[in-house]
């Protein structure tokens, strides 16, 4: 009876989250439950399923047993992990720089700049830190991007044979409009030039760069074909070069700004002698300072226009504005409040010529002069050797140097006639486009130099507003309000000076 109580039947331990399960057996145990048959039963008694890997734990107990005097604990399960899945992913394959990169949405160590391979390459240490864009720049049919799909998981089963539910990845939702094109494998492609812009869960690309703060270092240069906008302004040395408008609400310093249409600076344009414009279109702004360049409509400010050299295709339209020192050449009607200054600036203010158009009808007219030159002189020659031949005089030579003459004289004719046609069209477009009105509310100050066909007519009286300077029977004249006119020259000293004549 005493023998009969010690034996001890083998026992299962399954661990809290069935992940595992051991065999037990201590001495003492029952030899009748030492069998593979009895072992299992007991296995599966307790819950746990009994799997090729059980069944060679148990045999290999079985065949390698030695004593029975010590505990033997068996692994006989393994519960078989659920492999969860993975969320779907964007990777970006453009940068900044507008460069090929496999950039995925996660975040990346800075390389070692110490290991050899990721030294500092000495062509990019020579490029300019204002040339660094901030912008992705992509062009039509350009690859942008690759979309990963999510990738499901696989269940896993615990050691009772229960199933552990795996977690599925969920897929990667990005919202894209006509700009961007998804193909079936995930690509995503660029449908027109410009700059892309991604926000969590959003990508698109836009004819327009929007700049919140400042075009500084943290921008660098901009040259973009569509529209910028900038929240606050422009520092000194940078370069905004749009095929569109750019607009400016804050300060422009001393920068270049090319637009292929309009400018509008907001807040000024403080250019300090270095400050240059190129645009295609209007500037509208509420000042400019020493600025220099070319504007290719109308020039419209608030305020003043001080110590800039500005060529206009158009006009001047700043009914409440000042045009203080430096050089204006406008194409069209200028309409200011303020000519001048009360310290007596000089101001250069050159009207009726066609700065786009003038260089190019001197040119022609010079051509034109030199070709009637060679045919008044062929003519002259061809001449006396006509007379030589009423007389019987010529000789073989004079025949040939007829023949060569009448070629020569033709070729010149010819020339001269298309020459003299272009010269007729090119005119006709500075006759339209030309205007030599002046119109000034408030007042035009001594020191103030209106320039009209090489002539300058420097104001030596001050000439209230409302007032009108403009052509009359070939002068400049004056009128304030509705009294008649007035030669300019009564109230200016007029001097001849080297601008371009303008053409007749």
């Amino acid at each position: 009876m005493a023998s009969a109580a010690q034996d001890i039947s083998p026992t299962v331990t399954v661990a809290s989250d069935k992940m595992s399960a051991q065999l037990v057996i201590r001495p003492g145990c029952d030899p009748a439950t030492l069998n593979a048959p009895m072992l299992k039963e007991i296995i599966r008694g307790r819950g746990v399923e009994v799997t090729d890997f059980t069944s060679q734990a148990i045999q290999g107990f079985l065949e390698n047993r030695s004593t029975d005097d010590q505990t033997v604990t068996l692994d006989i399960a393994c519960a078989q992990p659920p492999i969860h899945g993975t969320d779907g992913s964007v990777e970006w394959l453009v940068d900044a720089d507008n460069n090929s990169a496999d950039q995925k949405d996660s975040a990346k160590a800075p390389p070692d700049p110490d290991h050899p391979g990721n030294a500092p390459d000495p062509v990019m240490q020579a490029v300019s830190h204002y040339d660094k864009c901030a912008f992705v720049m992509v062009d039509s049919g350009d690859v942008v991007a690759r979309i990963h799909e999510a990738v499901l998981g696989q269940d896993g089963r615990d050691v009772t044979g229960n199933t552990i539910p795996a977690k599925s990845g969920k897929d990667f939702q990005l919202q894209f409009d006509e700009s961007i094109m998804r193909k079936a494998d995930g690509t995503l492609i660029a449908q027109q030039d410009g700059v892309l812009y991604r926000e969590p869960g959003k990508a698109l690309i836009r004819k327009r760069i929007e700049i919140k703060d400042y075009v500084d270092f943290s921008t660098g240069n901009l040259d973009f074909d569509g529209d910028i906008y900038i929240g606050k302004g422009v520092r000194d040395c940078f370069k905004i070069k749009a095929t569109g408008n750019i607009e400016v609400k804050g300060l422009i310093e001393a920068a270049t700004i090319e637009a292929g249409k309009d400018l509008a600076a907001l807040g000024g344009f403080a250019g300090r002698e270095r400050g240059f414009v190129n645009i295609g279109r209007d500037l509208k702004g509420k000042y400019l300072d020493n600025v220099q360049g070319h504007i290719n409509n109308n020039l419209c400010i608030d305020r003043e226009v001080i110590n800039c050299d500005l060529m206009i295709n158009g006009g001047i339209q700043s009914p409440h504005g000042a045009l203080i020192g430096g050089t204006i050449t406008p194409t069209r009607e200028t309409h200011i409040g303020t000519l001048g200054s009360g310290a007596g600036v000089e101001t250069v203010l050159i009207i009726g010529a066609v700065p786009r158009l003038d260089p190019f009808a001197e040119k022609l007219d010079a051509i034109v002069q030199s070709l009637t030159r060679d045919v008044e002189k062929l003519t002259e020659e061809q001449d006396i050797i006509n007379k030589m031949s009423t007389k019987g005089k010529m000789t073989a030579t004079d025949k040939e140097r007829q023949t060569e003459i009448m070629f020569e004289l033709s070729n010149a004719n010819t020339n001269l006639q298309k020459a003299q046609r272009t010269l007729d069209n090119v005119t006709q477009k500075i006759n339209k486009r030309r205007s030599t009105s002046v119109i000034v509310e408030r007042i035009v100050n001594q020191g103030v130099v209106i320039v009209y066909n090489q002539l300058s007519h420097k104001i030596t009286r001050e000439l209230k507003g409302p007032a009108k300077i403009y052509l009359e029977n070939k002068q400049l004249v004056y009128r304030q309000g509705d009294a008649p006119s007035q030669p300019l020259s009564q109230i200016a000293d007029v001097k001849a000076t080297r601008t371009p004549r303008v053409a007749a």
